[in-house]
Parts: C-alpha cells; sequence; structure tokens
C-alpha cells in the first residue's frame, strides 16, 4: 500500500488522526474535530466578516490538503450562521468559481439547523430542533417498549428496564450537555437582581425529554394510567426531571 490508511485496521483511526493534527494545531482555538469531521468557528460582528475569515480559512486548508494530498468532498461542506436577530443575513461563501458553500435553510417557520456529530445546532442557539428530534426517535423506542409489557405477559421488569436505559434513555438525553446547564442561572442584571438566580427558561425542552422517559417507564411496570409519576419514575429506577 502507497498511500492511505489500512480499511479496518485498528490502527487507522489513530493514524488518520496523527495525520490530520497538523491542519487542526494550525488554529486550535476555532478548529476542532472528531474522526473526519472538521469544523471551523468564527465570531465577529457581523455575517460579512464572517464569511470574509471563513473564506480565507477554508482557502488554506484547501491549499494545505493540495500539499498533504488531501482530497476534501465539496458536496458535504455545511455552514450556519448563529445570530439572535431576527431574519439575519445569511450570505454565502465563495470560495472559488467552482466551491460556493450556501448556508443551510428551513421550511416555513423553522429554524435553519445543522446536524454536526448527532447534534442539531440552530440559529439563534435554542435546541429546539435538536430536542425534537431526539425525543421524537425516543417516543417510537418507548411506545414500542410499552407494548412488550403487560401484568400477565411480556418480558420481566428488569429486562424492560435495562432496554429503556440503553435505547429511549440514552436516546433521549445524547447531546443533552450541549443544551442543559440546569433550571436557573446566575442573573446578569445589576441592581436589585444581582446575584439573583433566573429561569433558564428550559422547561418545555425538559417536559420534551421527561415525556419519552415517563411513556417508557410505564412499560417497564404494570401501572395504573393514574399513577404519580414521580413513583413510577422511582420505581422503575430512572431519573426524575
Amino acid at each position: 500500500m502507497q498511500c492511505g490508511t489500512p480499511q479496518g485496521s485498528p490502527l487507522s483511526p489513530v493514524l488518520y488522526v496523527l495525520y490530520l493534527a497538523e491542519l487542526l494545531n494550525q488554529d486550535r482555538s476555532l478548529r476542532f474535530g472528531y474522526a473526519d469531521d472538521i469544523a471551523i468557528y468564527r465570531a465577529s460582528k457581523s455575517v460579512e466578516s464572517n464569511v470574509a475569515m471563513l473564506k480565507n480559512d477554508i482557502r488554506q486548508i484547501m491549499r494545505w490538503g493540495a500539499v498533504n494530498k488531501i482530497a476534501f468532498a465539496p458536496e458535504k461542506l455545511e455552514m450556519i450562521h448563529l445570530s439572535r436577530k431576527r431574519n439575519a443575513n445569511s450570505p454565502s461563501i465563495n470560495v472559488s468559481s467552482e466551491l460556493k458553500i450556501r448556508p443551510v435553510t428551513a421550511t416555513g417557520s423553522e429554524q435553519p439547523a445543522l446536524r454536526w456529530l448527532g447534534v442539531w445546532i440552530d440559529r439563534k442557539l435554542s435546541f429546539k430542533r435538536h430536542v425534537t428530534e431526539r425525543t421524537t426517535k425516543a417516543m417510537k423506542l418507548a411506545r414500542h417498549i410499552k407494548g412488550l409489557a403487560g401484568v400477565k405477559f411480556g418480558p420481566p421488569a428488569a429486562s424492560l428496564r435495562k432496554a429503556v436505559v440503553t435505547c429511549v434513555q440514552s436516546s433521549a438525553l445524547y447531546g443533552s450537555e450541549v443544551w442543559y446547564g440546569g433550571r436557573l442561572k446566575p442573573s446578569s442584571a445589576g441592581g436589585y437582581n444581582r446575584n439573583q438566580l433566573v429561569s433558564t427558561r428550559l422547561g418545555p425542552l425538559i417536559e420534551e425529554v421527561d415525556r419519552a422517559i415517563v411513556l417508557a417507564a410505564r412499560g417497564v411496570l404494570p401501572v395504573w394510567r393514574t399513577a404519580p409519576t414521580a413513583s413510577v419514575l422511582r420505581d422503575a429506577g430512572l431519573p426524575v426531571g
């Protein structure tokens, strides 16, 4: 073999990461990646400035790839502008005459969102799209598990709980470290509210996750529909939101 890494070898991921280390180390504060996924981050007071800086970054990466015999896939390039402004401008990046990177779009009232490593990052960093995507998948699994359980039939509760923790809970909570920092946070305001704890307004997202886990918990234990949710979660050994 004259180039590349051996297919299927346990050394391949290590060799690949070592080969790309130089590219990421050129600017460790603005470049990061996992396996063969690389991200570039830029922040400024205008999207136009960001576009100009990103254009230079991408051109530099392309030159580095040409020197080191690495070909990037232009069709897989994605971009999103993060801004809290309504109807903010979303210009494309014209890297060259052959390469133009357009920002992700959305239909209707949805916020544009980009999926990276399984996490949906929307324009306003509200992570509503991410939670919706994860809980939708978790709800399907929870309904399936609930359909397997019964008072007089079905697998043991311990086996169902293991399925809930392995499938439903892991799916619903995937990427929660990104958006969940607690229900309260220190206030950034001055005066009377200084150093006071205020809501993070994550209640709707937490409720979505809770619905999936509660449905799965009721599949673990054969309880009445009127049974208190906290008791069901406690007896099933699942987290309480």
